[in-house]
């Protein structure tokens, strides 16, 4: 009912991971030894153990590679506070904790690889007619026969509710007694007046 061609992610089954979005190799590249190419699925099959462990490389020892040289990578604070989806001009009043939040915190998509995955994309299938101009097939746009209207559909929806969240940098920690920092050293009383006890 959907478009077609979604991409999907699966475990990356070459020795390096594909870093290409972060930096470029020097023309030497990563040292895999003698017998591995960058560029075969079944690397592993060939190999001892320990040459396997010598060629196989996880995205932490990709990058402190010398030969790969990442010129978007953060120098410092002052880059990562750039790079923060905070924006002073239009975030007023938000929470301490927003404003160095990373891009990649919310779920969107940079240069950063987070994982050692792949992207294929699907072959379409074949269809036994011709699709629509917009992706869908003619069935998905045919609109279903409406009856009446019901009464109780009448007004708006407004989606569901989601909880009230707290922000933890909000909450109180300390248990209630007379001895905490929000109050006077042992003389304070609460609320109602009473004084609190132990």
């Amino acid at each position: 009912m959907g478009r077609v061609g979604m991409d999907i992610s699966v475990r990356n089954p070459y020795p390096v991971p594909d870093v290409s979005q972060e930096g470029t190799w020097i023309p030497r590249g990563p040292v895999l030894g003698d017998k591995v190419s960058p560029s075969d699925r079944d690397w592993h099959a060939k190999l001892s153990a320990h040459e396997r462990l010598f060629a196989h490389h996880t995205l932490n020892s990709v990058r402190r590679d010398y030969r790969l040289v990442r010129p978007k990578v953060p120098g410092d604070a002052l880059d990562f506070a750039l790079d923060a989806v905070y924006i002073h001009s239009r975030d007023t009043l938000v929470p301490k904790m927003y404003v160095p939040m990373q891009p990649e915190t919310l779920g969107k998509k940079t240069w950063r690889v987070l994982r050692n995955k792949i992207k294929i994309s699907p072959e379409p299938p074949e269809p036994d007619r011709p699709a629509h101009v917009s992706g869908y097939q003619d069935e998905d746009l045919k609109s279903p026969v409406r009856g009446a209207f019901p009464a109780d559909k009448t007004r708006c929806y407004s989606g569901p509710a989601l909880p009230r969240r707290i922000h933890p940098c909000s909450v109180k920690l300390n248990i209630e007694g007379p001895h905490m920092d929000q109050s006077n050293p042992g003389y304070s009383r609460k609320i109602d007046g009473t004084f609190y006890s132990i």
